[in-house]
């Protein structure tokens, strides 16, 4: 670096054709009026509110700091102060506002050419001056640049400043190189410019003593000198050159003659630098809302003596220097947040980073509230739950694990924040109370009533700081269906293998596919072969489940209550009564007698048939029986399918000896009406049951299983019609858990 000589000239003829005349001068100096009292310094304010809506950092002195905020489709520039106080000194009505480096001052240019600086620490402006034929290239302190053409095809750069006198000073920057092109200003201390400009040998900088105009050091650059990062010290000047095989060089160069220079490689990703108190700081910029990580998003002090290194904040956006050498970064860090911090030596001559305002953005993702119910009846909802979180921002992998305390069955999926511009951010999951059924992957179950929690994990894509976790519970209610054995609203099959054992099918109504699965069976337990029937009658002894009856050989009949627990479905049997080997044909779950309990009917072998009547007493759940018609011995099958007609009592189908199935519509008053033949060809079925509502439409449906326990069947789905009470079967995905197992029973 060469020193050169300078010569400061006065606004005159000199310059004439470069500044025009304002308020009746060549140009004017607007003196600056007494001393406002001293605004808190950032070094020793406390946290002021910084803004939320994607504030860009402009400038930052030592009493406040200015952004551009955009609100109402609008761009607004903010002056605020560090004791929190704010002002807007102009609009960006037909000018352009930005910060003059290293100050507390402001500038407007106006679309007249029009350049005012104003002093925010004062609430004064300092100068004024217009300049024709000249462009802005920027401000230092009460220090204006321009640049004007000369007459060898490069730019003269002036210095414009408050005089002594009260008119402005005008300096050529001299130790210019008359060739030098568009030059601009790039960094600054209190008392030193940074210019860049181009020859036709290349890319340089120069620095500028704001004091003499004087060019005091230079240099040449490599590097895009419109986009580089470039920053100045007190005793070095840093940049960076451009990317290449994924890395790049930080260029520091010592203010000294015969200066060092370090080239220090970091990641190609990093697209800022600064110096402060003998370190350089670097980082990768907008890793906040980015959806991929990277390690560069921390800001990273090194030291220029030492080479070690420091991790300062998580991440940035942007920085200024302060008058005092100090960085404003705007960033955060896991401990404090969003906002605006200060970069300085500490005690032990490290750089740290203190807050000095803050936007209340959490850096790392945070859970700020839900909307999830304590209580939700599936049967009221359409067996969906609603599910909205609201999280500190929306860019993270989000899964959702909610899970059935009681039996452990579990739904794990992805949600997907909703795009937002601020927080919070909603994450909305509509849960269709679906379960893996039994935690085995693409078997499903419906959801039982019971206690539940859900659980949230969202990994920040950015990689910045740890994954939230949070969770919370709610109570699942619903009716169990007829056939409902684990509360879950769908039907169960009770099968018997020919060993004795006894299982429970779970049904769920695939919505995607149309159709009815049967999940593989659970066992209940051995030792059902001492049962020659064994029926579902629905609830009969009172509990919200429904139970079955089995008849031993001896013509002994018990109950066992249903649990709702798929687990343990059945509780311990207790005896009905002896005497019910006489009945070949029993079955339950029908409402006949309008009362809303289940009743149950049988058929003796004179073809008589009885009314036994819930009690909903587990001790005596039958009232005594009552004949209500005769000639039923013409049916090898009886079943009770609940309300298939529409009309409030539940109904009963038959099947005769010809496979002809027939339609008993209940009265309410325990007795049918007549009979209506419903079709032909039903003799190919070993069992029909009527299951309750299988496909979750409102209405009861029939269920059919093929003779020879082959582990084939079908749903008939009710119509509410009692012309035509049932649709063209469907067949059933019956998966069974030991396709060897021959099964001898159903209920």
């Amino acid at each position: 670096m060469t020193p050169v000589s300078t010569r400061r000239l006065r606004l005159g003829a000199a310059v004439a054709a470069v500044l025009a005349v304002t308020a009746g001068g060549l140009a004017t100096a607007v003196p600056a009026a007494a001393a406002a009292p001293s605004a808190v310094s950032a070094s020793a304010s406390a946290v002021v509110p910084y803004p939320k809506e994607d504030p860009v950092l402009i400038g930052a002195g030592a009493t406040g700091f200015l952004t551009w905020v955009r609100s109402d489709d609008r761009m607004r520039a903010v002056w605020t102060r560090y004791d929190g106080t704010t002002s807007e000194p102009w609009s960006f009505d037909e000018s352009w506002i930005t910060a003059s480096r290293a100050s507390d001052v402001i500038v407007r240019v106006g679309s007249d050419g029009t350049i005012t600086l104003r002093d925010m620490a004062t609430g004064q402006d300092v100068l004024s001056v217009r300049a024709r034929n000249a462009d802005f290239l920027g401000a230092v302190g009460r220090s204006v640049f321009v640049k004007a053409s000369n007459s060898q095809g490069g730019h003269d750069v002036h210095l414009l400043a408050p005089g002594d006198d009260g008119k402005v000073a005008d300096d050529t920057v001299t130790g210019l190189p008359p060739t030098a092109k568009d030059p601009r200003v790039r960094a600054a201390t209190s008392d030193t410019a940074l210019l860049t400009y181009t020859t036709s040998t290349g890319g340089h900088w120069a620095t500028v003593d704001l004091a003499t105009a004087q060019v005091t050091g230079t240099g040449a650059m490599t590097s895009d000198l419109t986009q580089t990062p470039i920053a100045l010290s007190g005793t070095h000047v840093a940049w960076l050159g451009p990317a290449a095989g994924g890395v790049r060089t930080a260029v520091v160069t010592e203010r000294k003659a015969a200066p060092a220079t370090q080239r220090i490689t970091l990641p190609g990703a990093v697209d800022s630098l600064g110096l402060v108190g003998g370190w350089l700081t670097y980082g990768q910029t907008g890793g906040y809302g980015e959806r991929n990580p990277s390690p560069t998003y921390a800001v990273t002090a090194r030291s220029l003596a030492t080479g070690v290194t420091r991790k300062l904040m998580d991440d940035s956006d942007s920085s200024v220097a302060a008058p005092d050498g100090s960085l404003i970064v705007q960033g955060g860090t896991l401990e404090d947040g969003e906002g605006l911090y200060r970069i300085a030596p500490g005690a032990n001559g490290e750089p740290a980073a203190t807050q000095v305002a803050s936007s209340g953005l959490s850096t790392k993702v945070t859970l700020l509230g839900h909307d999830i119910p304590a209580v939700v009846d599936l049967d009221r909802t359409g067996g969906r739950l609603a599910m909205v979180w609201r999280l500190s921002r929306s860019e993270v992998e989000m899964t959702l694990r909610i899970r059935n305390t009681r039996t452990g069955e579990t739904l794990t999926d992805g949600v997907y924040p909703l795009n937002g511009d601020y927080d919070p951010h909603r994450a909305a999951y509509t849960w269709n109370g679906q379960l893996t059924w039994n935690n085995t992957r693409d078997m499903w179950t419906g959801a039982a009533s019971g206690p539940y929690t859900w659980e949230i994990t969202a990994k920040p894509m950015n990689g910045i700081g740890p994954e939230l976790k949070s969770s919370g519970a709610f109570t699942v209610t619903r009716k169990p269906g007829l056939h409902d054995y684990d509360a879950d609203g769908s039907p169960d099959v009770l099968v018997r293998d020919t060993t004795g054992r006894l299982w429970i099918d779970d049904t769920f109504p695939n919505p995607y596919a149309g159709y009815v699965e049967q999940n593989p069976g659970l066992l209940v337990g051995s030792g059902w072969n001492a049962y020659d029937r064994i029926e579902a009658v629905g609830n009969i002894a009172g509990s919200a489940v429904s139970d079955v009856v089995a008849r031993d050989k001896a013509g002994v009949l018990w109950l066992y209550q249903g649990t709702g627990n798929a687990k343990a479905p059945l509780a311990t049997r207790v005896r009905v009564g002896s005497g019910w080997g006489a009945y070949p044909r029993l079955t339950g779950g029908s409402d006949l007698t309008g009362d809303g309990r289940a009743d149950l009917v049988a058929a003796d072998t004179a073809g008589d048939l009885y009314l036994y009547k819930g009690t909903g007493s587990a001790t005596a759940p039958f009232a005594a029986r009552k004949r209500i018609g005769t000639g039923w011995g013409a049916y090898n099958q009886l079943t009770a399918t609940g309300n298939l007609a529409g009309d409030p009592a539940g109904d009963l189908v038959a099947r005769d000896a010809a496979g002809v199935l027939w339609l008993y519509l209940g009265k309410g008053d325990g007795t049918f009406a007549p009979r209506v033949r419903v079709g032909a060809g039903w003799g190919a079925y070993d069992r029909l049951l009527g299951v309750g509502d299988a496909n979750r439409d409102g209405r009861p449906d029939l269920y059919a299983s093929v003779k020879g326990g082959g582990g084939s069947a079908y749903v008939y789905k009710g119509t509410g019609s009692w012309k035509q009470p049932f649709l063209a079967r469907d067949g059933v995905a019956w998966y069974s858990s030991a396709p060897d197992i021959r099964y001898d029973l159903l209920s």
